[in-house]
């Protein structure tokens, strides 16, 4: 067995697993047998292109992952792996914030699978200002969530805290980057007690409710969303997030600060 065929059997392996999928269960989408899943997974067959195209599609796999199965086969991916500050990415970010971003009246945020923002729109910006000092630097969402700050501002954080918890869980378990902060999360003491919370009576969502400095609130949700039809690992990675006021009093108090801020803007 060499290291290429042991690469593409642990990654198989994972992918199988991650789905809750026997080798006989993953052998029959394939129209194979559990002992040929057996030898891809431990090295002694070697997976040809038509087989991971098999896999890939069964699977459901995304860019990022059909990237990985083929290269740790062997094979030159079919699809490209562009770097962040790429003419495409670019383009793609700039796409998305001048139709998408611009256009939304509350804030929005283009965040990529760290969870740094690489866009945000004016609502957005005015938004972070008030939990950071300087917007010089790529801001990171999660460490914005961690910080002592944004916890004061919620009136609402222990159902909230599990919203956030279950969000850095999730991306944390494949970025190490991430692991870092949900290491430093629970040194903290942000996270202490979340395993206690009583689960069954969780409503269906929980909106996050914000403390403003004039003594008023702001009730939140977000839309999670992504660009169909990515054929490119780093933008599948990226995430859109546009927040949503819960009532008309939060509505009427983000879109007059929008307006404030942009008439400010026009003045200067």
């Amino acid at each position: 067995m060499n290291e290429r065929s042991s690469a593409f059997g642990q990654t198989l392996k994972a992918l199988r697993r991650e789905r809750g999928l026997s080798q006989a269960d993953l052998a029959g989408r394939l129209g194979s047998t559990q002992r040929h899943v057996s030898f891809l997974e431990t090295g002694r067959a070697q997976p040809s292109r038509y087989m991971i195209q098999r896999i890939e599609r069964e699977l459901a796999l995304s860019v990022a992952s059909s990237f990985v199965l083929h290269e740790a086969a062997g094979f030159a991916s079919p699809y490209k792996y562009r770097a962040e500050d790429s003419p495409d990415v670019q383009e793609a970010l700039d796409l998305i914030e001048t139709r998408l971003l611009a256009n939304w009246p509350f804030p929005a945020f283009v965040l990529d699978k760290r969870w740094t923002i690489l866009r945000s729109n004016s609502p957005g910006k005015l938004f972070l200002s008030g939990f950071i000092e300087e917007q010089n630097e790529p801001v990171n969402l999660f460490e914005i969530f961690l910080s002592p700050v944004f916890r004061q501002s919620i009136l609402n954080w222990e159902e909230a805290a599990p919203i956030f918890a279950a969000r850095l869980y999730k991306e944390a378990a494949e970025d190490p980057g991430l692991a870092e902060l949900l290491t430093k999360a629970h040194e903290s003491g942000l996270l202490e007690g979340l395993d206690e919370i009583d689960r069954e009576n969780v409503p269906v969502f929980v909106p996050v409710e914000i403390a403003l400095p004039g003594g008023g609130r702001l009730r939140i949700t977000s839309l999670l969303g992504q660009l169909a039809s990515v054929q490119d690992a780093v933008i599948e990675g990226m995430t859109i997030e546009m927040m949503v006021p819960m009532d008309a009093a939060s509505e009427n108090c983000l879109l007059a600060a929008a307006n404030m801020a942009a008439s400010t803007t026009a003045a200067e």
